[in-house]
């Protein structure tokens, strides 16, 4: 049953971003052959285009990451708190699993668009010989600095991109919580939402000002040498692992409303 969830979710999200990701990428090839006229060119029709062209495509990223998260929130929000939550809450499946599809799908759908958006970027960038050379040289010399490899290099990629999906996960699943909270009242429950994501906010910035600096002394004894790839793979993980405590406290905290205090009155 959680798979014909997750199927659900996933075919409402295609249907949201079908048309936005690959404009990203169509608009960022154009560009990438009209940016020398919006630099260079002394037409002013051809740079007023190029210009023209250069905006929409921008206006294209904003919109792409602003829908990822109107289209997180609303799937939460509409699907398990709204007039949808009547039909989800009788399926046979648990709070839980509602739960970890729509964060499942807000997570890799807020994960395509960041990897639309870098490769548009690469797309649209005037790349020559010399600057790949470039950058293999400024990649060649910041491992043989960090006294790395290969393999060290591709893990501390991969080590980065988990980090970035847990974080993610953190912040949907904030909302989430605060959206629950909000949920608990008849009345006002949008404006009790924002309270509830805000007074999170505060008490994690405390909590973080807290056990910070205790955190950074107990890396600094298990690091030692900071100037080395070592020192790159204990940061990340330890980022990931309070990011993981953190995302199950926000997960246990909305299972526990939508599975004991649903109020969709």
């Amino acid at each position: 049953m959680f798979g014909k969830l997750l199927k659900y979710d996933f075919r409402s999200m295609f249907k949201q971003f079908a048309f936005i990701w690959p404009a990203a990428l169509v608009l960022a090839l154009v560009n990438h052959f009209t940016i020398n006229s919006f630099v260079t060119s002394t037409s002013e029709v051809r740079g007023t285009t190029a210009g023209i062209s250069m905006m929409i495509y921008v206006a294209i990223l904003m919109a792409m990451f602003i829908t990822a998260l109107v289209f997180a929130i609303q799937r939460f929000y509409k699907g398990l708190l709204g007039d949808e939550g009547y039909l989800m809450h009788t399926l046979p499946v648990k709070p839980w699993q509602l739960i970890g599809s729509k964060l499942l799908c807000a997570v890799i759908t807020t994960f395509l668009s960041v990897i639309v958006a870098v490769v548009s970027v690469f797309i649209i960038m005037p790349w020559e010989r010399e600057d790949f050379q470039q950058l293999f040289y400024g990649l060649r010399y910041l491992f043989s600095h960090w006294d790395s490899d290969m393999t060290n290099a591709l893990l501390a990629l991969l080590e980065s991109l988990l980090m970035m999906l847990v974080s993610f996960a953190t912040g949907f699943l904030q909302l989430y919580l605060a959206m629950s909270i909000g949920h608990l009242l008849n009345k006002n429950r949008v404006a009790f939402s924002v309270v509830a994501f805000i007074a999170i906010n505060a008490v994690m910035t405390t909590l973080l000002s807290i056990i910070g600096p205790r955190m950074e002394h107990i890396l600094n004894n298990i690091v030692g040498n900071w100037d080395s790839i070592a020192s790159y793979h204990a940061t990340i993980w330890v980022v990931i692992a309070g990011e993981l405590v953190v995302s199950a406290v926000y997960f246990a905290g909305t299972e526990f409303i939508l599975r004991k205090r649903l109020n969709l009155e």
